[in-house]
Formats: structure tokens, sequence, C-alpha cells
């Protein structure tokens, strides 16, 4: 279908949550949906994770604002993948960079969860989830377990944390205690049941993440949690699938 431009300022809001870390979402998707976007402004270079749906310009809300940025993908679902391909460095987990390269409703997940009720306002007339597919964004570069992701002023390792999808990593800078956790741990229902979930790596990955000395967790959805609320939301899923994986 053909996709009538929509104003930058349109559809998307932007908001400082911490020191050089700005949370970019879509306004207009519904709250419990909608996925965080990240700035990370660094000395040397700036840093952004996950796109969102794709339904306006990513990158031209975000000129002026952020340097060249590289872009990483938490994973591969179609609410964080829309705007990759407006990204010249894209960088994903190679489980899930076939997906990228050619997504697909199936793929992506958007058939099961991607809904017309969830929208409060529309990106343009007419639109219509049935008929709304990511565009291809093949990556650029893979990244798994223990790279390093250096801006300058600040640097972040790269954890493998497959549970919620094959290929989820989270970030983590250890210095600040700070960890970009993506889908993996968010405060809400944990979505451990589509087909590329797998509740038993998701609790080995969930228990690895809860030894990290994390001081504040900046979510793929909803609101950015304290260390103490992160290791509840931890602990409260460990407890409810204790009975689906014994240790």
């Amino acid at each position: 279908m053909p996709e009538p431009p929509v104003a930058d300022s349109d559809w998307f809001e932007i908001a400082e949550v911490a020191s050089g870390v700005w949370r970019v979402d879509e306004p207009g998707y519904a709250p419990d949906m909608r996925c965080n976007i990240y700035l990370i402004q660094g000395r040397d270079r700036d840093l952004v994770i996950d796109t969102g749906l794709g339904l306006g310009s990513l990158t031209g809300f975000l000129a002026g604002r952020a340097r060249s940025p590289l872009l990483i993908l938490s994973h591969a679902h179609y609410d964080h993948i829309g705007s990759a391909h407006e990204f010249a460095e894209r960088w994903i987990h190679p489980a899930e960079a076939e997906i990228i390269a050619q997504p697909t409703p199936e793929t992506t997940y958007s058939d099961r969860l991607l809904k017309q009720e969830d929208f409060s306002r529309l990106p343009w007339p007419g639109f219509n989830v049935a008929e709304w597919s990511a565009k291809p964004a093949p990556a650029t570069s893979l990244t798994t377990e223990g790279d390093q992701i250096d801006l300058g002023d600040r640097a972040f390792v790269v954890l493998h944390t497959p549970g919620h999808s094959w290929g989820s990593i989270c970030l983590w800078d250890e210095k600040r205690g700070d960890l970009f956790c993506a889908d993996t741990v968010y405060a809400g229902e944990l979505f451990d049941f589509l087909p590329c979930s797998h509740v038993p790596t998701y609790v080995q990955s969930l228990r690895r993440l809860r030894e990290l000395p994390v001081h504040t967790a900046f979510p793929g959805h909803g609101p950015l949690l304290t260390g103490t609320e992160f290791r509840s939301v931890i602990d409260t899923y460990l407890a409810m699938r204790s009975n689906a994986f014994s240790a």
C-alpha cells in the first residue's frame, strides 16, 4: 500500500530520561504495546536502540539530535524494526538477521499482535494494519555475547539473553549500572508464548540478569525501572514459571 508522508513532528515524542539518554515513542499507538526507542548520546558517536513501527521517519525526527548513529536492534519483532531501513549501520544478533533482511508479518509477529484498535489515531488516512509490513533492512554487522560498543565516554557490553526470542540481546553499562533490557524485562506481562519464545531458556536468561548490579533498567516497553523494581519483575516471573522449569 502506498505510504503518504507523515510529518516528523506528528508521529513521535521524545523526552530525556537520564543524562544523555532520550526515549522516543509513538503516542498514537497503545501505551502497553509501543516500543521504547532509545537515543544515547556519546562523546564520539551516538547509539539508537530499536526503531518502533516505522510509520514516520525516525531518522528525520532525530536529525539535529543524533550524529550518524549506530543502530542496535534488540530483536526482530515488528514493533522494534519498523524504521531500521533508514539507518546506515544496523546490528542485530545472527539468530534474527534473516528476519530483518526479509521481514514478513508472520516472522515479525505483526500478524498476531498488531491490531487496528490499538491506534488512538492513524499515521495517515486509510492506514490498515493488515496491509502493513516492515521494510527489508539487512544487517550491516552481526553482534553477539561479549561484543563491546564504545561511545567514547561510555561503553556497553552485549549480553545474549534468549527466551523472549532466540536473538534477544541486552546492553549493559557496568560503570553506570544501566541495563538496556528491551523485551527481556519490563513492567507487565512478559511475552514467552510466541513461536520464537522458550520458557526454560527465558528462565536461565533472567536468572543471569538478576545477578547484575543493575541501578536503572531501560526496558523496551513501559517505564524505567529501578534496580529493585527490575529484580522484582524477574522474581515475579520466576515464581510464576517455577512449575515450568526446575533448576
